[in-house]
Order: structure tokens, then sequence, then C-alpha cells
């Protein structure tokens, strides 16, 4: 139900998003993205979502992953995963409501020569619905972040989302690997990191964890442990680790 202040997010119709990444790719043509406004054909957004934010909500590239993560999801939280999962809306947010933000965090401009292509898939489309693509789409990826670990139960909900956007490289060690789909790992790996600042503010460290949990992986099933057994699980990867490293 609407509330003052607040506007129905559209979504694009499927044909039009297909239409618009087949014929940006063809013509690797990309001066459309470098646009103050992205000129989409109006006819094609569709009303009737459902799904309302404040007409007033803005993210700011220069606040950070976190803090948008967390002023999207609170916007958003009652979209359930299968809207979630929608490419319709987030292209539509990409292209037309967060604009703005995607100009400043994502710009074409500033893509490698040759890797535009795989900016505008990864980061304004979302081409493959699985949760590496769902955490690298330029607004899914903030709304994911904090679905992903926010918790009511705790003091703080967005502690684990805290930990997980602590680094660039923990989202994508963390999420886009397998530990990502599930839900004890996802949550004894953020825990254990918070316990142990030494290694969750070491990149090579926190790799090390990373790579010795897959190996414990491939003679135990992980995904039926519960999280106080695979906290102690990455307790004995970290003694492991340090006996080789001395």
């Amino acid at each position: 139900m609407k509330n003052k202040n607040q506007i129905e997010l559209k979504v694009f119709q499927q044909s039009y998003i297909d239409k618009l990444f087949r014929d940006t790719v063809a013509t690797n043509n990309f001066d459309n993205y470098k646009l103050d406004r992205f000129p989409y054909e109006e006819k094609f957004p569709r009303g009737n979502t459902g799904i309302f934010i404040s007409d007033d909500l803005i993210l700011e590239a220069d606040k950070g992953d976190l803090e948008n993560s967390k002023i999207l999801y609170e916007a958003l939280k009652t979209l359930n995963e299968t809207q979630a999962s929608d490419e319709r809306l987030w292209t539509y947010l990409t292209h037309f409501t967060f604009w703005k933000y995607m100009r400043a965090r994502w710009p074409m401009e500033k893509a490698s020569e040759g890797k535009e292509i795989g900016r505008l898939k990864d980061r304004y489309f979302l081409r493959n619905i699985n949760i590496e693509s769902l955490t690298r789409n330029g607004i899914s990826r903030l709304w994911w972040f904090s679905h992903l670990t926010y918790d009511e139960k705790r003091n703080n909900p967005h502690e684990l989302t805290e930990i997980l956007l602590s680094r660039a490289d923990l989202s994508t060690g963390i999420v886009e690997r397998g530990f990502g789909s599930n839900k004890n790992i996802r949550i004894a790996l953020l825990e254990f990191l918070k316990n142990n600042p030494e290694i969750s503010s070491n990149e090579d460290k926190t790799r090390e964890i990373f790579k010795g949990l897959n190996l414990v992986g491939g003679v135990r099933n992980l995904p039926f442990l519960d999280v106080a057994e695979l906290k102690e699980v990455l307790e004995q990867v970290k003694i492991s680790i340090s006996s080789t490293a001395s």
C-alpha cells in the first residue's frame, strides 16, 4: 500500500531489456551510458508492481557500499527473493531511478578498454539469475548484501553486513563463492572474521582461510553442519594455517 511521499516502482518489459542489451553490444556504442539521463523509450516501463519507495530516496556513491546497502534494504525490505531476482526491476533501477548513482559508481568512461561490455552486463543488466550476478548488478548487489546478512535478532541487525562489506574482497570471496549460498556457512564465516580481526584485516590471511575451508569441504559435507560446528572447523583451519606458516 502506498504511503505519503512514496512512488511506485516500474519495471522494464523483458523484450525491451533484451533488445537494449543486444543492440548496445552489437554496435559497441556506449554513448547512451555517458549521458546525464538514459534515453530509454517511455512506453516500455510498466507500473502496478506494488513496490513503493520514498520519492526522496537517494543513493550516493561517496557514501560507500555499506551505507547505500543499508539505505536501499531498509527502503525495500518487503521485497521477497522472487521479486529481488527479477531482471526487469533491477534494470529499471539502474537505468532510471538510480541512474545518477550508477553514473558516479560505475561510469562507463572508466571501464578498461575492451571491458565495456563486461561492465555493461555485470553492472547495468542482470543477464543471469544467480547469486554471483545478483551481487554484481549495480543496484541489486546493495539489496542482496544486506538481505544475506541482516539479522533483526541482533542488537545491530546489520552487524554481519558491516563485516561483509568491510573490504571489497570479502564480499566477493564469501558471497560469490559457494559459501554465499549457505546461510550457516555465511554466518559462521562472518562471525569468525569478526572474532579474528587479525585475519579479517589481512587479505592474504583471509584468502588462506577460504582456501582451507574449501579443502575441508572436499572431505566433509559443510552445508549440513550448524553454525557452531562450522566455527569449530574454521578454528581448526586457523590452527592448521598457523602451524604451516611457522
